[in-house]
Protein backbone atom coordinates (compact mmCIF):
# COMPACT_ATOMS: atom_id res chain seq x y z
CA UNK A 1 0.00 0.00 0.00
CA UNK A 2 1.37 3.39 -0.55
CA UNK A 3 -0.18 7.03 -0.31
CA UNK A 4 0.64 10.69 0.04
CA UNK A 5 0.14 12.87 2.93
CA UNK A 6 0.14 16.38 2.54
CA UNK A 7 -0.84 19.14 4.97
CA UNK A 8 -1.27 22.62 5.75
CA UNK A 9 -1.56 24.51 2.32
CA UNK A 10 -3.40 27.53 3.45
CA UNK A 11 -3.65 28.32 -0.24
CA UNK A 12 -5.99 31.50 1.11
CA UNK A 13 -2.89 32.83 2.57
CA UNK A 14 -0.02 32.23 -0.54
CA UNK A 15 0.62 33.23 -3.98
CA UNK A 16 1.29 29.89 -5.31
CA UNK A 17 -1.20 27.47 -4.35
CA UNK A 18 -2.30 26.24 -7.52
CA UNK A 19 1.57 25.38 -8.59
CA UNK A 20 1.59 23.39 -5.43
CA UNK A 21 -1.10 21.08 -5.54
CA UNK A 22 -0.24 20.27 -9.21
CA UNK A 23 3.18 19.41 -7.29
CA UNK A 24 1.85 16.88 -4.88
CA UNK A 25 -0.28 15.42 -7.55
CA UNK A 26 2.23 15.11 -10.03
CA UNK A 27 4.75 13.50 -7.41
CA UNK A 28 1.84 11.12 -5.88
CA UNK A 29 0.96 9.64 -9.81
CA UNK A 30 4.96 9.37 -10.35
CA UNK A 31 5.40 7.20 -7.01
CA UNK A 32 1.97 5.78 -8.02
CA UNK A 33 0.35 5.85 -4.61
CA UNK A 34 -3.12 4.03 -4.00
CA UNK A 35 -4.45 7.55 -2.71
CA UNK A 36 -3.53 11.03 -0.59
CA UNK A 37 -4.55 11.93 2.25
CA UNK A 38 -4.98 15.74 3.18
CA UNK A 39 -3.86 16.77 7.28
CA UNK A 40 -6.26 20.36 7.06
CA UNK A 41 -5.89 23.76 6.76
CA UNK A 42 -6.39 23.12 2.65
CA UNK A 43 -8.33 26.75 2.08
CA UNK A 44 -11.59 28.25 3.23
CA UNK A 45 -14.87 26.77 1.87
CA UNK A 46 -15.39 29.39 -0.88
CA UNK A 47 -16.93 28.70 -4.17
CA UNK A 48 -13.77 29.95 -5.98
CA UNK A 49 -11.60 27.34 -4.27
CA UNK A 50 -13.50 24.50 -5.41
CA UNK A 51 -11.10 24.43 -8.19
CA UNK A 52 -8.85 22.84 -5.74
CA UNK A 53 -11.10 19.98 -5.29
CA UNK A 54 -11.61 19.86 -9.20
CA UNK A 55 -7.98 19.43 -10.02
CA UNK A 56 -7.71 16.81 -6.44
CA UNK A 57 -10.80 14.98 -8.25
CA UNK A 58 -9.84 15.25 -11.87
CA UNK A 59 -6.17 13.06 -10.64
CA UNK A 60 -8.59 10.46 -10.51
CA UNK A 61 -6.81 10.01 -6.88
CA UNK A 62 -9.08 9.26 -3.94
CA UNK A 63 -8.38 11.73 -1.58
CA UNK A 64 -9.59 12.12 2.34
CA UNK A 65 -9.75 15.23 4.13
CA UNK A 66 -9.15 16.40 7.52
CA UNK A 67 -11.09 19.17 9.00
CA UNK A 68 -8.43 21.94 10.60
CA UNK A 69 -9.11 24.72 12.81
CA UNK A 70 -8.28 27.40 10.05
CA UNK A 71 -11.07 25.57 8.32
CA UNK A 72 -13.60 27.31 10.17
CA UNK A 73 -11.76 30.62 11.22
CA UNK A 74 -14.32 32.59 9.50
CA UNK A 75 -16.73 29.44 8.56
CA UNK A 76 -19.00 27.13 10.37
CA UNK A 77 -18.54 23.59 10.87
CA UNK A 78 -21.61 22.83 8.44
CA UNK A 79 -20.29 25.00 5.59
CA UNK A 80 -16.99 23.26 5.91
CA UNK A 81 -18.41 19.95 5.49
CA UNK A 82 -20.58 21.12 2.96
CA UNK A 83 -17.82 22.42 0.78
CA UNK A 84 -15.76 18.76 1.42
CA UNK A 85 -18.80 16.72 0.43
CA UNK A 86 -18.50 15.07 4.32
CA UNK A 87 -20.93 14.01 6.61
CA UNK A 88 -18.90 14.84 9.74
CA UNK A 89 -15.68 15.82 10.21
CA UNK A 90 -14.26 12.79 12.60
CA UNK A 91 -14.52 9.27 10.67
CA UNK A 92 -13.14 5.87 9.47
CA UNK A 93 -11.72 4.65 6.56
CA UNK A 94 -10.40 0.65 5.92
CA UNK A 95 -8.26 -0.35 2.88
CA UNK A 96 -6.67 -3.64 2.95
CA UNK A 97 -6.45 -4.20 6.46
CA UNK A 98 -6.04 -1.05 7.67
CA UNK A 99 -8.39 1.20 9.07
CA UNK A 100 -7.42 4.94 8.69
CA UNK A 101 -8.98 7.00 11.46
CA UNK A 102 -9.44 10.53 11.12
CA UNK A 103 -10.15 12.73 14.54
CA UNK A 104 -11.17 16.24 15.22
CA UNK A 105 -10.12 18.17 17.84
CA UNK A 106 -11.49 21.23 16.92
CA UNK A 107 -13.57 21.50 19.75
CA UNK A 108 -13.48 23.99 22.50
CA UNK A 109 -13.76 22.77 26.66
CA UNK A 110 -15.03 25.61 28.04
CA UNK A 111 -15.58 23.87 31.64
CA UNK A 112 -19.49 24.08 31.64
CA UNK A 113 -19.63 22.75 28.25
CA UNK A 114 -17.95 21.93 24.86
CA UNK A 115 -18.52 23.54 21.33
CA UNK A 116 -17.18 23.25 18.21
CA UNK A 117 -14.46 25.91 17.53
CA UNK A 118 -15.47 28.16 14.81
CA UNK A 119 -14.78 32.12 13.41
CA UNK A 120 -12.69 31.97 16.28
CA UNK A 121 -14.90 31.31 19.50
CA UNK A 122 -11.65 30.42 21.43
CA UNK A 123 -10.53 32.31 25.13
CA UNK A 124 -7.05 31.57 25.36
CA UNK A 125 -6.99 32.79 29.00
CA UNK A 126 -10.33 29.84 29.97
CA UNK A 127 -10.42 27.30 27.51
CA UNK A 128 -8.99 24.28 26.77
CA UNK A 129 -7.94 24.24 23.14
CA UNK A 130 -7.46 21.83 21.29
CA UNK A 131 -10.00 19.31 22.50
CA UNK A 132 -11.03 15.85 21.78
CA UNK A 133 -15.11 15.53 23.50
CA UNK A 134 -16.13 12.44 25.53
CA UNK A 135 -18.65 11.69 22.32
CA UNK A 136 -15.45 11.47 19.94
CA UNK A 137 -13.57 9.14 22.35
CA UNK A 138 -16.16 6.70 22.79
CA UNK A 139 -16.57 6.54 18.73
CA UNK A 140 -12.45 5.86 18.94
CA UNK A 141 -12.84 2.83 21.54
CA UNK A 142 -15.32 1.10 19.39
CA UNK A 143 -13.10 1.72 16.39
CA UNK A 144 -10.39 0.46 17.27
CA UNK A 145 -12.14 -3.12 18.52
CA UNK A 146 -11.21 -5.07 14.91
CA UNK A 147 -8.74 -7.40 16.12
CA UNK A 148 -8.08 -8.10 12.79
CA UNK A 149 -7.11 -4.54 11.54
CA UNK A 150 -3.60 -2.53 11.70
CA UNK A 151 -4.40 1.24 12.49
CA UNK A 152 -3.51 4.90 11.58
CA UNK A 153 -4.50 7.71 13.85
CA UNK A 154 -4.90 10.79 11.68
CA UNK A 155 -5.30 14.20 13.11
CA UNK A 156 -4.29 17.79 12.32
CA UNK A 157 -3.50 18.56 15.73
CA UNK A 158 -0.61 16.78 17.34
CA UNK A 159 -1.13 14.29 19.85
CA UNK A 160 2.89 14.30 20.99
CA UNK A 161 3.42 17.74 20.90
CA UNK A 162 3.59 19.62 24.47
CA UNK A 163 4.63 22.84 23.65
CA UNK A 164 2.19 25.53 25.22
CA UNK A 165 -0.93 24.89 23.89
CA UNK A 166 0.24 23.39 20.16
CA UNK A 167 -0.78 19.98 21.23
CA UNK A 168 -4.42 18.44 21.71
CA UNK A 169 -5.54 18.86 24.98
CA UNK A 170 -6.56 16.32 26.42
CA UNK A 171 -3.68 13.76 24.56
CA UNK A 172 -2.68 11.90 27.23
CA UNK A 173 -5.97 10.35 28.01
CA UNK A 174 -6.16 9.61 23.75
CA UNK A 175 -2.79 8.40 23.93
CA UNK A 176 -3.85 5.85 27.01
CA UNK A 177 -6.16 4.47 25.05
CA UNK A 178 -4.38 3.79 22.36
CA UNK A 179 -1.21 2.35 24.08
CA UNK A 180 -4.28 -0.33 25.45
CA UNK A 181 -5.05 -1.06 21.95
CA UNK A 182 -1.62 -1.47 21.42
CA UNK A 183 -0.43 -3.59 23.93
CA UNK A 184 -3.21 -6.36 22.41
CA UNK A 185 -0.69 -6.83 19.32
CA UNK A 186 1.41 -3.78 17.97
CA UNK A 187 -2.38 -2.90 16.00
CA UNK A 188 -1.02 1.14 15.54
CA UNK A 189 1.19 1.36 12.92
CA UNK A 190 1.52 5.51 13.69
CA UNK A 191 0.14 8.51 14.68
CA UNK A 192 0.29 11.45 11.74
CA UNK A 193 -0.40 14.96 12.43
CA UNK A 194 0.00 18.58 10.57
CA UNK A 195 -1.05 21.91 12.33
CA UNK A 196 2.68 22.95 14.01
CA UNK A 197 4.60 23.98 10.20
CA UNK A 198 7.64 22.17 11.08
CA UNK A 199 8.50 18.42 11.64
CA UNK A 200 9.16 16.01 14.01
CA UNK A 201 9.01 12.35 15.29
CA UNK A 202 8.83 10.68 18.70
CA UNK A 203 7.98 7.32 19.90
CA UNK A 204 6.05 7.09 23.09
CA UNK A 205 5.61 4.34 24.99
CA UNK A 206 6.01 1.62 21.77
CA UNK A 207 3.86 4.10 19.72
CA UNK A 208 4.92 6.28 16.71
CA UNK A 209 4.25 10.28 16.15
CA UNK A 210 4.83 11.64 12.59
CA UNK A 211 4.26 15.28 12.47
CA UNK A 212 4.05 16.68 9.07
CA UNK A 213 5.74 19.78 8.04
CA UNK A 214 3.34 22.64 5.67
CA UNK A 215 3.56 21.78 2.22
CA UNK A 216 3.73 25.87 2.13
CA UNK A 217 5.38 27.59 4.68
CA UNK A 218 6.06 28.67 8.50
CA UNK A 219 4.37 31.31 10.15
CA UNK A 220 6.50 33.58 12.64
CA UNK A 221 4.93 35.95 13.19
CA UNK A 222 8.11 38.23 14.81
CA UNK A 223 9.18 40.62 11.68
CA UNK A 224 7.49 41.64 9.13
CA UNK A 225 9.38 41.25 5.72
CA UNK A 226 8.47 41.95 2.04
CA UNK A 227 10.14 40.00 -0.31
CA UNK A 228 7.35 39.67 -2.63
CA UNK A 229 5.94 42.39 -4.97
CA UNK A 230 3.23 44.91 -3.42
CA UNK A 231 0.24 43.64 -5.42
CA UNK A 232 1.19 40.25 -4.05
CA UNK A 233 1.87 41.48 -0.61
CA UNK A 234 -1.64 43.41 -1.09
CA UNK A 235 -3.47 40.70 -1.91
CA UNK A 236 -2.07 38.36 0.90
CA UNK A 237 -1.57 40.35 3.74
CA UNK A 238 -0.09 37.45 5.87
CA UNK A 239 2.58 36.77 3.56
CA UNK A 240 4.94 39.75 5.12
CA UNK A 241 4.51 36.94 8.54
CA UNK A 242 5.45 34.10 6.18
CA UNK A 243 8.81 31.78 5.48
CA UNK A 244 7.40 30.15 2.40
CA UNK A 245 8.93 27.00 1.29
CA UNK A 246 10.30 26.20 -2.48
CA UNK A 247 8.85 23.29 -3.03
CA UNK A 248 5.54 21.75 -2.14
CA UNK A 249 6.88 19.86 1.30
CA UNK A 250 4.81 15.84 1.24
CA UNK A 251 4.94 12.50 2.30
CA UNK A 252 5.00 9.32 0.73
CA UNK A 253 3.73 6.25 2.70
CA UNK A 254 4.68 2.72 1.81
CA UNK A 255 3.55 -0.31 3.80
CA UNK A 256 4.86 -3.47 3.18
CA UNK A 257 2.92 -6.82 3.44
CA UNK A 258 4.94 -7.27 6.66
CA UNK A 259 3.50 -3.92 7.88
CA UNK A 260 7.08 -2.35 8.44
CA UNK A 261 6.06 1.43 7.41
CA UNK A 262 8.84 3.86 5.56
CA UNK A 263 7.60 7.33 5.48
CA UNK A 264 9.86 8.93 2.55
CA UNK A 265 10.19 12.53 3.10
CA UNK A 266 11.58 15.73 1.01
CA UNK A 267 14.90 18.01 1.66
CA UNK A 268 13.48 21.24 0.33
CA UNK A 269 14.65 25.05 0.09
CA UNK A 270 13.01 27.89 1.41
CA UNK A 271 12.22 30.31 -0.84
CA UNK A 272 13.04 33.72 -0.08
CA UNK A 273 14.16 33.77 2.89
CA UNK A 274 15.18 31.25 5.98
CA UNK A 275 14.64 31.22 9.59
CA UNK A 276 18.07 32.11 9.89
CA UNK A 277 17.23 35.74 8.06
CA UNK A 278 15.26 37.18 10.70
CA UNK A 279 17.01 35.83 13.66
CA UNK A 280 15.30 32.43 14.40
CA UNK A 281 16.50 29.01 15.43
CA UNK A 282 15.55 25.88 13.20
CA UNK A 283 13.06 25.18 15.89
CA UNK A 284 9.73 26.80 16.54
CA UNK A 285 6.46 25.79 18.22
CA UNK A 286 8.40 22.69 19.73
CA UNK A 287 9.33 20.88 15.98
CA UNK A 288 12.08 21.52 12.82
CA UNK A 289 11.13 24.34 10.71
CA UNK A 290 14.15 22.53 8.48
CA UNK A 291 12.51 23.04 5.06
CA UNK A 292 12.08 19.74 4.86
CA UNK A 293 9.87 16.62 5.48
CA UNK A 294 11.56 13.57 7.93
CA UNK A 295 11.99 10.18 6.33
CA UNK A 296 11.10 7.25 8.84
CA UNK A 297 11.20 3.83 8.46
CA UNK A 298 8.73 1.76 11.28
CA UNK A 299 9.56 -2.16 11.88
CA UNK A 300 6.94 -4.07 12.87
CA UNK A 301 7.86 -5.50 16.03
CA UNK A 302 6.70 -8.81 16.10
Amino acid sequence: MKFAIFSDLHYDAIPDGDRRIEEIITSAKKAKVDFMIDLGDLCYPLNENKRILENINSSELPCYFTIANHNTDSYTIDEVLDFFNMERSYYSFIIENIKFIILDANFINKKTNVTPYCKRNYDKSNDEYPYIPNEQIDWLKKELDDNDKYYILISHQSLSNDFQKRGISNRKEIRAILEGRNLKGRKILFCVNGHDHGSDCKTINNIHYYTVNSTSYIWHGTKEVFNYSHEVHKKYPYLKDLILYKEALHVIVDIDNEMNVSINGINGNYQKHSPKDIGLTDTWNGVSIDAKTLSKYIKMER
